[in-house]
This record gives C-alpha cells, sequence and structure tokens, in this order.
C-alpha cells in the first residue's frame, strides 16, 4: 500500500511563499547583462524550486509484508517492520524527532529499534497504523493527547 503525505495548510502556504520568493529574486537577473551571473543565479534557482516541488510532490510512505518505506524527495529510511516498537501520534510544529518525512504538523513519530525514530504524516494514519498492526501486534499505539 502507498500513502502520499498529508500536506498542512500551513505547509501549503509556507512552500507558495517560498516558490514565489525564489521567482521573484531570480526576475532582477533578466535585466542584467552578464551571462554569467545570469546563468549562475537562474540555476541555483531552478535547482531550488526543483528540490522544493521533489519534495512536495514526492513524499509518500509504502508500507509491503516486511517493511515500511518512507520517502520524502531524495530523503528515505527503510525500516523492518517487526523493529518497529512504538507509534505516537503527535500534534506541533516542534517535532522532537531528527529525522522528518513529513509535511504536516500532524503526524505520527515511528520508534523502531530501540531509540530510532522517525516522524511521517500518512493521509489515512488509523489504516496506515492499522496495516503495521496486522504485519506486527506488538507495536504500542500512544494516542493523540486530547484522547487520553
Amino acid at each position: 500500500m502507498i500513502y502520499k503525505s498529508c500536506i498542512s495548510n500551513a505547509n501549503k502556504v509556507i512552500f507558495a511563499f517560498v516558490f514565489i520568493i525564489i521567482i521573484l529574486a531570480t526576475i532582477p537577473i533578466f535585466n542584467s547583462n552578464d551571462l554569467t551571473s545570469f546563468i549562475i543565479v537562474v540555476s541555483i534557482n531552478l535547482a531550488a524550486l526543483f528540490f522544493l516541488a521533489w519534495i512536495l510532490f514526492d513524499t509518500e510512505y509504502r508500507i509491503d509484508k516486511t517493511h515500511l518505506y518512507c520517502k520524502s524527495g531524495p530523503f528515505q529510511k527503510n525500516i523492518a517492520i517487526e523493529k518497529i516498537n512504538k507509534i505516537e501520534y503527535h500534534k506541533g510544529i516542534i517535532v522532537p524527532v531528527t529525522l522528518k518525512l513529513a509535511l504536516s504538523h500532524e503526524g505520527l513519530i515511528v520508534t523502531y529499534n530501540y531509540y530510532d525514530e522517525v516522524y511521517i504524516s500518512p493521509e489515512s494514519e488509523n489504516e496506515f497504523i492499522d496495516i503495521l498492526l496486522r504485519i506486527n501486534s506488538n507495536i504500542k499505539i500512544i494516542p493523540k493527547k486530547d484522547e487520553l
């Protein structure tokens, strides 16, 4: 199963703002007569736009019989489902995890091995967790704070 990342409205605004800023920052170079500067600025800005679009349109999670594959643009993480210990719901801008492969401030912190963690935000969280639990019923689910 493949699950796309949920994209929060705040992140949609941030991505749109950054895209606009990069495009607006590129416009003045079109008035320049210096070809080298033009090529450098346009190349860097196109690379930045490509990188951001890659993350925006290619953040997803795939579950097969043994592994959870997390991908956000060029960043990837493969986790053996049998190694997953805990899944915790998280809501907030500050996520206490180093690896964040998500586009939303509401998502899941997946703990695997002993202390390794990754933050993800699948669109169908409950369905996503149910599939993982069918493969590894020993996963501990920490509910949302408001559900306690």
